[in-house]
């Protein structure tokens, strides 16, 4: 028969446990385009702020020629098994092939671990929930994105068999100084971005999925389903994400306006900003290192420039999985 691939594992047996929400991290490297720059430094502070409120597993994907850069951030998650490294040696260069690549592997390898999973999150946008009364309380807990989901459900009055995803849509946010945490900024567009190819509309959201029910995915939406099952989308008034990037129209480049200097950037909004403290305590923490110090070092160190014109074409797509070393 025809040779299709070459798998390699190397797992820790029983490391991955079940879990409620579990979410996906794609190459952090997928582009060298300066609007994505500071890759780096937006990885660690968005695990700490996920992690900080319920995820409780990341699978985090690296394409060869990445590795190297990322591993020695990943160590302190993958050793107290907070993460697990999936590996493929190759490197597509359409991105759009490596994302679809990632989401559907990362989907698959979820459903015998968990319920609710965020596929396409990256690591510059930030969700969270600006009202509690999906809760009998009122109030937000701290581990929201481990709890919000099936309380919205309960909310839209609907059983967990019957939805497939709960989406929300980004307000695009300047980006903070490069020793500095993205939630620190406080200042972003006044409407969410339209479509680019359909300006009359909206622009696609983000999701969280319902892997029992959930077959295939696409960066914004599941693609294959179970029947009669129904998408939750939330109005920006009860849950929202702050998308933190340069304005790709602009011409900009990371460095050139933060904050205020944006000019997109018109409406102050700071509900994020009172977390900055406790991500600094928990980045201090995982790395002992003072966290104004590691971002900005972070911030100078830059994906690898054509990578994909520098490997030779392989004909295998070997994957590699990695959960401890």
């Amino acid at each position: 028969g025809k040779h299709l691939l070459r798998v390699l594992a190397r797992r820790k047996v029983g490391l991955l446990q079940k879990y409620h929400t579990m979410a996906c991290v794609r190459d952090v490297f997928f582009e060298s385009r300066e609007f994505f720059s500071a890759a780096l430094k937006q990885l660690v502070e968005w695990l700490e702020f996920y992690r900080f409120h319920g995820i409780e597993h990341f699978f985090v994907y690296t394409f060869r020629g990445t590795e190297d850069a990322v591993k020695e951030l990943l160590m302190p998650y993958l050793r107290q098994g907070l993460a697990t490294r999936i590996h493929f040696d190759d490197y597509p260069s359409d991105k759009i092939h490596r994302q679809h690549q990632v989401v559907q592997d990362c989907l698959y390898r979820a459903k015998s671990h968990t319920t609710w999973l965020l596929p396409s999150v990256d690591v510059d946008e930030y969700f969270h929930l600006k009202s509690g009364h999906f809760f009998p309380d009122g109030v937000v807990p701290q581990d929201y994105l481990k709890t919000a989901w099936d309380a919205i459900v309960k909310w839209k009055g609907k059983r967990l068999e019957e939805v497939r995803s709960v989406s929300f849509r980004s307000f695009r946010f300047a980006r903070a100084p490069s020793d500095s945490l993205e939630i620190s900024s406080a200042w972003r567009e006044a409407k969410l971005p339209r479509s680019h190819n359909h300006p009359e509309k909206l622009a696609n959201g983000k999701f969280a999925c319902n892997v029992h029910v959930v077959h295939s995915l696409w960066f914004h939406f599941a693609t294959a389903c179970e029947n009669a099952t129904e998408d939750i989308m939330l109005p920006e008034t009860l849950g929202v994400g702050n998308h933190y990037r340069v304005d790709w129209q602009s011409g900009h480049k990371y460095g050139d306006h933060f904050g205020h200097d944006d000019p997109k950037a018109s409406t102050f909004d700071d509900l994020l900003t009172s977390e900055v403290p406790l991500l600094e305590q928990a980045i201090q923490r995982r790395f002992g290192e003072k966290p104004q110090t590691l971002l900005k070092r972070l911030s100078a160190e830059h994906p690898p420039v054509h990578l994909h014109q520098s490997i030779a074409a392989d004909d295998d797509d070997d994957a590699d999985e990695f959960t401890s070393e």
